[in-house]
């Protein structure tokens, strides 16, 4: 188990975020399996942890981990690799998880404009870890502070304006 999935489930249920209860890690993997989609084990253990977030629901700053269910009846739709798993800002883009190896995910973005998604992560325990950090490098965009809110504060010394 991945203490970032902890921690990200933690910061969810402080928040007060509404999410699915999650299956055990077996029954996780056969219900993406079932429906076509073969998960890497990070992607499979996140999920058997965290369950993804009711219809609707969404962080504090507008993002959506979308539960088994509405990743499959996204994915019906979505024409690319990989496997949509989030949205920010009510399908402003959507986040994708690509397997690189039975048990490492990237992530990539998706902003619906006729080019291929950009690789944001390198692996889902990145990802969530700057998503925690409020690193828009994730292309979740967060109302201050975020590194970016913090950046551009700072002069190029890093001193305040």
């Amino acid at each position: 188990m991945k203490p970032i999935f902890n921690r990200v489930l933690e910061s969810w249920n402080s928040d007060r975020v509404s999410l699915v209860p999650p299956l055990e890690y077996s029954a996780t993997v056969e219900r993406f399996r079932a429906a076509g989609l073969i998960p890497a084990e990070d992607l499979a253990t996140f999920y058997s942890i965290v369950g993804g977030m009711t219809d609707y629901e969404t962080d504090t700053d507008l993002w959506s981990c979308w539960s088994i269910d509405k990743i499959i009846s996204e994915v019906v739709e979505y024409p690319r690799e990989g496997i949509p798993f989030g949205d920010w800002s009510i399908h402003s883009h959507i986040h994708v998880a690509r397997a690189e190896s039975g048990d490492r995910t990237s992530v990539w973005v998706d902003c619906y404009s006729g080019t291929e998604p950009e690789k944001v992560a390198d692996s889902l325990e990145d990802f969530l870890d700057r998503y925690l950090k409020k690193d828009e490098t994730t292309w979740i965009f967060f109302d201050a502070p975020s590194i970016r809110n913090r950046t551009a504060e700072q002069g190029v010394d890093g001193n305040p304006h």
